[in-house]
């Protein structure tokens, strides 16, 4: 199934709760979102992280999937596939019956450490730069305090 028009990822989890028959309410309640993020113009804001976490909890079949579920790429029949599969574990057949079943709280630890990473390099960025300019701060205070040393003895004859 193809999802050209679909331009948000809070776009493609509506498509997504409709085919698999979810009603809205109870994918707010489920995932401990506002109603208001998925309609009006919340509808075409980004999506935070934190709440992006909390639907991955709720629905852990989303986490194989997230290359369509951000970008769109993908193929939708398999998030369904997969959702039905998990929905047979949850009525007590093994996943280890199941192919291709992996641990939904491993790829959601998976991807925190990939948001804490990137976080933490743009911190370790930010503080070297931070030096960088406490450096040229006191490079320029140096310099203008010679300066001024420097007119006021020209000025002193």
């Amino acid at each position: 199934m193809k999802m050209d028009k679909i331009q948000t990822t809070k776009e493609r989890i509506l498509i997504y709760l409709d085919l698999i028959g979810v009603k809205r309410a109870a994918f707010y309640r489920e995932a401990g979102v506002s109603a208001s993020t998925f309609k009006g113009v919340g509808l075409k804001s980004d999506l935070g992280v934190d709440k992006l976490l909390k639907i991955l909890i709720a629905y852990p079949e989303l986490n194989n999937h997230l290359l369509w579920l951000i970008k769109g790429e993908g193929n939708i029949e398999e998030l369904i596939a997969e959702r039905n599969r998990n929905n047979d574990i949850k009525k007590g057949k093994s996943d280890k019956d199941l192919p291709g079943a992996d641990s939904s709280e491993e790829k959601i630890l998976d991807l925190l450490a990939s948001i804490f990473a990137k976080s933490n390099l743009h911190d370790k960025g930010l503080r070297f730069l931070q030096k960088k300019i406490t450096t040229i701060e006191e490079k320029q205070d140096k310099i203008l305090e010679v300066l001024n040393k420097n007119t006021s003895e020209d000025t002193s004859y």
